[in-house]
């Protein structure tokens, strides 16, 4: 399975009180790393999470998570040509009412073949093209 992650997933993961979330958000970590599976991390989304976790944290705490995701084994997507002009379709075609960020992370799903993309943010479900699913949704 390809599961491309939105932003909203390590919040989820890092700042959740609740241990049911944080043992799903633990076995979904380990699925992606199954032989044949594998987690998609654009690179928006490590930028939009470390803005995120520094506000709310602090630089050391932001530098920590920063740290572990990119040593996550999850697949970092860098933003290419072929992403941005996916997004910028998708921000037309949608008629700017959706966030360029979530237009990049969604272009960025699209394009890698992401069977759905994880995310609490309820703009993914307006995208016809991926198939958006809340924690909650995904049954593992």
């Amino acid at each position: 399975m390809i599961i491309a992650f939105d932003t909203t997933f390590f919040v989820l993961h890092y700042f959740s009180n609740e241990e049911s979330i944080l043992n799903k958000t633990q076995k979904i970590f380990t699925e992606c790393r199954k032989l044949g599976n594998k987690g998609i991390l654009p690179t928006i989304v490590l930028g939009e999470f470390y803005a995120l976790v520094r506000k709310k944290t602090g630089r050391d705490i932001a530098e920590k998570y920063f740290r572990e995701l990119i040593n996550s084994g999850l697949n970092i997507i860098n933003l290419t040509i072929d992403i941005a002009k996916q997004a910028g379709i998708f921000r037309h075609k949608y008629k700017e009412k959706l966030p360029w960020g979530d237009c990049i992370i969604a272009a960025t799903a699209f394009l890698e073949d992401a069977e759905i993309l994880l995310t609490e943010d309820p703009h993914f479900k307006q995208f016809r093209e991926i198939k958006a699913r809340t924690l909650a949704e995904i049954k593992i």
